[in-house]
């Protein structure tokens, strides 16, 4: 978990200043540093956002809630009966319900992720009624 703390902070520090674009570039060599440094800022965001999504469905579950179509409090029920010799070697880690607060906080970080490769390359999206669209423009 720290080290995945540490990747988002640098992975932040480094989109800090292509993102505090308030100069416009004087030449074409320093947009594309920042295009550069956009999209190597949201391509490391976006794994750091994918990576805590699959740690917080997985690895980092909860015991405060239950997991799918189990019953509220099934967890803790599991383990109050671990205490019966029968019940001993109960399993009850299966019970555990997904972490949510570290879930939709890798979903924002890789959506952010997302908007900065998006944003670093000639590359828009559109979406409407029932589609979405990426286009990428290439000049010659």
């Amino acid at each position: 978990m720290k080290t995945l703390s540490l990747l988002l902070a640098f992975s932040l520090a480094a989109a800090a200043p292509a993102l505090a674009g308030d100069e416009q570039p004087s030449s074409s060599s320093e947009s594309g540093g920042r295009h550069k440094l956009l999209f190597w800022s949201g391509l490391a965001l976006g794994v750091a956002g994918v990576t805590m999504s699959v740690i917080g469905v997985t690895a980092a579950r909860v015991e405060d809630s239950s997991s799918g179509n189990s019953p509220i409090g099934a967890y803790q029920a599991c383990v109050a009966q671990k205490a019966d010799p029968i019940y001993a070697t109960n399993n009850c880690d299966a019970l555990k319900g997904k972490n949510r607060p570290l879930l939709w906080s890798g979903v924002a970080v890789g959506a952010l992720g997302a908007v900065l490769l998006i944003g670093s390359t000639q590359t828009s999206a559109q979406i409407s009624s029932g589609s979405f669209r990426l286009l990428h423009t290439i000049r010659f």
